[in-house]
């Protein structure tokens, strides 16, 4: 009988210890896809930034201020501001993982991310404004300060 307990025990303490480092296996892997989740989404909104940028780049060399498209650049210069609060929700702790162009300071000097932030989303925006306007030398300048935005951050915090 006093076997019998021990043995009983020593398969209960044994089934635990099993439970838990699958439990642990089970946990480090949800993060790590939620790390590679994080990353394949700020990366696609960039990849999706980049692709309005190269359009609306190729709409200003391609006109002036008598033949610019407002309409068809105020409609891309909406989405990038649309979307500018986006990629942001996904720079969360520990998603620096493989495939990760971010650099540590992005966790390192939050408030200075956080800056780098503030003024993409202010570019962003007056682009939009002037895009509406369809001002073709206030477009231009807005423009400009958009990729100066993006520039100085991805100096600062990408790898």
């Amino acid at each position: 009988m006093l076997q019998q307990t021990i043995n009983n025990k020593i398969k209960g303490h044994t089934m635990k210890k099993h439970f838990l480092t699958t439990l642990c296996f089970c946990l480090i892997a949800g993060l790590a896809h939620a790390d590679a989740g994080d990353i394949k989404a700020r990366q696609q909104y960039m990849k999706e930034w980049r692709g309005l940028n190269k359009k609306m780049g190729d709409i200003l060399k391609k006109h002036n201020t008598a033949s610019f498209p407002t309409d068809s650049f105020a409609a891309l210069a909406a989405q990038l501001n649309e979307t500018a609060n986006e990629p942001w929700q996904h720079y969360n702790a520990g998603s620096d993982g493989a495939g990760s162009d971010a650099s540590a300071d992005v966790w390192r000097k939050p408030q200075e991310f956080q800056a780098a932030i503030k003024r993409f989303n202010a570019a962003a925006s007056a682009l939009d404004q002037a895009a509406k306007s369809g001002n073709y030398d206030a477009v231009k300048t807005a423009f400009d300060k958009v990729g100066q935005s993006c520039k100085a951050c991805h100096q600062s915090f990408k790898q």
